[in-house]
């Protein structure tokens, strides 16, 4: 026997049934457009990159050598900062002090020598005028003056070399940098032209890259060109080319300035410089925080008139600093997504960031 569903009960059963969707479809048109910020797809020149493999390196890289012999008393550990000019190690200088002394000593005996042979000079000079002296005491008299002059001149000749000497002893940076390396430790002897430490300039820094000889007219000073290193994206500039290739590699040196002001560069860090293969041809180009990569591809999305995103798939090409080509439904103008493009479906309504303008 089929039992009946009351008549107020399977009227309530159908108003739920039908109230189900009309909710649901309420709900998303009430959820809030999603808050990106936007930038413009724009036409420029753009050429063909080749990686080519680089280094950061220091433009003032120098093994410091002492100038005296001696025993090493003091040398700057490894890592520290020293200016132009400022000890970076010190060698023994007692005995040159002493031997200073001695020739001050001499110094100040031959110019009290040569005071009384001078006005002995003038006495026998006045005695020889009135001929109550030969001439020839006179003359002996001058000549006696005049060796201790040159002996004088000789004293402190060896006086000032002796002082410079001692100068030496202190081992002095030529330039501002750091100290790399010591190649002598307290109590080695050191000798003329032996390295005392290694100072790099950690502050002046540039990359220098090997190009391919094939590329070389493509080159040219003052061209800005992507460089990546240790992951980070920026823009060099090329300050000279080396135009003297090897024979073997068929390669030739290209020098890069790094950007100012970005974080201090590690000298040695392996660098990726992207140096122009072809000419180059005016293309579409996106900001590249527009590109959202993901296993399936590249892709990106647009912001059309009515406000609402669309989802484009790219493929990518050349890139300069920020700036990537694109090749895909994408043209001049076109509002992109560069801000909140993770979360975003094809088709949903968008809200632009009041702070991009």
């Amino acid at each position: 026997m089929t039992r009946r569903i009351p008549f107020r009960l399977a009227a309530l059963l159908l108003l739920g049934v039908f109230a189900l969707p009309l909710h649901g479809a309420t709900a998303q048109q009430a959820a809030p457009a999603a808050r990106v910020q936007v930038e413009q797809a724009s036409l420029r020149q753009m050429a063909p990159v080749q990686q080519v493999p680089g280094s950061v390196m220091s433009r003032q890289d120098a093994a410091v050598a002492a100038e005296v012999s001696g025993r090493v008393t003091w040398v700057a550990e490894a890592g520290t900062r020293v200016a132009a000019g400022e000890a970076i190690a010190r060698v023994d200088d007692r005995l040159l002090r002493l031997e200073l002394r001695q020739y001050q000593a001499q110094v100040k005996s031959l110019e009290s020598q040569l005071a009384f042979q001078e006005r002995e000079v003038d006495r026998q000079r006045q005695l020889a005028e009135r001929g109550t002296t030969p001439v020839t005491r006179f003359e002996e008299t001058m000549s006696r003056r005049d060796v201790l002059a040159q002996e004088l001149v000789r004293a402190q000749a060896s006086r000032d070399r002796t002082a410079l000497e001692i100068e030496r002893t202190v081992v002095k940076a030529p330039f501002a940098g750091q100290v790399a390396a010591r190649m002598l430790e307290v109590g080695e002897y050191s000798a003329p032209g032996v390295k005392v430490a290694r100072l790099v300039a950690v502050d002046r820094v540039e990359v220098r890259a090997q190009a391919p000889v094939a590329i070389a007219r493509h080159l040219e000073e003052g061209m800005e060109v992507p460089l990546d290193v240790e992951g980070q994206t920026v823009t060099g500039r090329i300050s000279r080319i080396i135009a003297i290739g090897e024979a073997q590699s068929r390669t030739f040196e290209v020098r890069l300035d790094l950007p100012s002001g970005e974080r201090p560069w590690i000298v040695g860090s392996a660098v990726r410089v992207g140096l122009p293969s072809d000419m180059a041809a005016r293309t579409v180009a996106v900001h590249r925080d527009a590109l959202v990569l993901r296993g399936d591809g590249t892709y990106l999305f647009r912001v059309n008139a009515d406000n609402k995103a669309e989802r484009l798939t790219v493929r990518t090409g050349t890139s300069i600093g920020e700036w990537v080509q694109v090749i895909g439904d994408v043209k001049a103008g076109d509002r992109l997504v560069t801000r909140g493009a993770e979360r975003l479906r094809d088709g949903q309504e968008v809200e632009l960031d009041p702070k991009v303008g």
